[in-house]
């Protein structure tokens, strides 16, 4: 399957994000940063956006990494697969436990603003290049930072993935 193309992946991260973000505003910051109150887990709706916002930074770093012709520390993560991804969750999310809710949003937007304006800043040789080490899937840059971003069947769009849940929190609350 062939990765979408710049505009499409900006345009899917752009409406992702706003979907995140969406549900939350106007929602009081104690009640976003309590922990336990997202998908029967021990996330809060804090946790959650800074998680998305974790895994658009390894996009960015994936980006640089690619342009040094290096294989991105990412990359070692995904060929593990489940097992893999669960573990960059927890090693992640354990360092972001203690942030404020203004603190996850400047980081979410940082790491929005800087992965769309990576994609939106490269050629499009640069965009459907292949990655400069051996590679069974995710053999190109587009196709790297698809899954990176992802969901299951939905390239760039793993905050896609999270909406519900947040949605679920902000109608608990009512």
């Amino acid at each position: 399957m062939a990765a979408p193309s710049r505009e499409e992946a900006v345009a899917t991260l752009d409406q992702g994000y706003r979907g995140l973000l969406g549900p939350v505003e106007g929602v009081a910051e104690d009640d976003l940063v309590r922990p336990g109150t997202i998908g029967g887990g021990a996330w809060s709706a804090k946790d959650l956006v800074v998680h998305v916002a974790i895994w658009e930074e390894a996009a960015i770093d994936a980006v640089a990494a690619i342009r040094r012709g290096e294989m991105p520390r990412i990359e070692t993560y995904l060929r593990e697969e489940t097992p893999g991804v669960d573990r960059y969750n927890d090693e992640t999310m354990s360092a972001i436990r203690d942030l404020t809710w203004s603190d996850a949003l400047a980081r979410a937007e940082g790491a929005h603003v800087t992965l769309t304006g990576e994609i939106r800043g490269m050629t499009d040789d640069e965009w459907i290049a292949r990655v400069p080490y051996e590679a069974e899937r995710r053999k190109r840059l587009a196709e790297l930072l698809a899954s990176i971003t992802g969901a299951p069947k939905r390239p760039f769009g793993h905050a896609f993935a999270h909406i519900p849940d947040l949605e679920a929190f902000v109608e608990s609350l009512r």
